[in-house]
């Protein structure tokens, strides 16, 4: 529920923008841009918190919490009446902290590690999924305000809910680590590994908000908000089916192969994506792009969570991608400013290969600091 609410506006937040604001052209650029970023410098600076309370404070509590803060936030964006309240809406989003609170529950929790992560990642595709399905409809008949209602009065029955069903997990242990993680660095290796996911992420990221836009120019009149978000869902789909392959992988102790694979194939996927030209290979290659990327999150986490320093790694891992979530769409929206939409998709495969091109050029050996 807390990736279906904002991705049921994520791909048409363009189209949203120039609706909401009346305005065009690079304006809508712009404000596309800030809005799509406005959670993730919210998460950016929430995350130690969210973490730090985790040692003190039963996840459950958190949890509800976190649920009723994201119904705040979509009761917000739903009748907002101006981008600038829409704006206020999605930043207070970024000060959830479900991310970290989901990883420090999979990571504290008895399942093994490729099992934990990769069904959290088919959580989040679920969502990634139902999302942009409902979105897409809502958006073909002016219907916003009235999904997002009802996606803020879900939350709200989970906030409670959560604080029943998790009250028996207790606060997270850091295991004689020094609780104020958060002026710590990783290690070297571990930081490399961290910037990689960061920039693939805000390769994957940057284009989604302009994704609809890109498409409609690219497909004319054939492409609809509907069809967008069938798309948009497809390639999660994808991503569903192969996570269990993603998960034997981080199991047999391979989650920096898994990691190039799914930066490497990230490039290729958005580079065929710039030759795609009718609705058949836009959808194959958003669907390879959705089942190559689906790999990295699990995998860098999985990787993480076996550190000396799990929790300090882990946070910054989740705080870096959240980073990668706001470099993505503010170049990307610079880029279509100067180029068009065609400059948002290759600024995010230029992104993507920056973080390959780093993961490639470090020494295996230079990744090892597990358990």
């Amino acid at each position: 529920m807390t990736v279906a609410t904002p991705l049921a506006m994520l791909p048409f937040l363009s189209l949203h923008v120039q609706r909401l604001s009346g305005v065009g052209g690079k304006d809508v650029a712009i404000w596309t841009a800030l809005i799509a970023a406005a959670p993730a410098i919210g998460a950016v600076l929430s995350t130690p918190i969210w973490a730090r309370s985790a040692a003190t404070y039963p996840l459950g509590r958190l949890l509800s919490l976190s649920c009723l803060v994201n119904a705040v936030s979509a009761v917000l964006q739903a009748h907002a009446s101006s981008v600038e309240i829409f704006a206020l809406g999605r930043s207070l989003q970024g000060l959830t902290g479900i991310g970290i609170l989901l990883l420090l529950g999979v990571d504290n929790s008895p399942t093994s590690a490729g099992k934990g992560y990769f069904g959290l990642q088919q959580a989040l595709a679920a969502g990634c999924i139902t999302g942009p399905l409902l979105g897409g409809l809502a958006f073909d008949h002016d219907a916003f305000p009235a999904l997002l209602t009802g996606c803020a009065l879900s939350l709200a029955v989970l906030s409670v809910f959560c604080g029943f069903i998790v009250r028996a997990a207790n606060p997270v242990t850091a295991k004689g680590q020094n609780t104020g993680f958060f002026i710590q660095l990783p290690s070297s290796g571990t930081r490399i590994l961290i910037l990689s996911a960061m920039l693939a992420t805000a390769g994957a990221f940057g284009f989604m908000p302009f994704f609809a836009s890109w498409a409609m120019e690219r497909g004319g009149a054939v492409f609809t908000a509907s069809l967008v978000g069938f798309i948009h869902a497809g390639s999660w789909a994808a991503a569903i089916v192969v996570l269990p392959l993603w998960g034997k992988g981080i199991d047999s102790g391979r989650e920096i192969a898994a990691v190039k694979l799914s930066v490497a194939g990230s490039v290729a996927a958005l580079l065929l994506l710039l030759t795609g030209s009718t609705v058949v290979w836009i959808s194959l290659w958003r669907m390879a792009h959705g089942a190559l990327n689906s790999g990295l999150s699990p995998s860098l986490f999985a990787r993480l969570g076996r550190s000396k320093h799990r929790i300090v790694d882990l946070a910054a891992g989740r705080m870096a991608v959240t980073l990668g979530q706001i470099i993505g769409p503010a170049i990307c929206g610079l880029a279509v400013s100067a180029a068009g939409n065609d400059g948002a998709l290759f600024a995010a495969a230029l992104l993507t290969l920056l973080g390959a091109t780093l993961l490639y050029l470090q020494p295996e050996a230079q990744f090892h600091d597990g358990e």
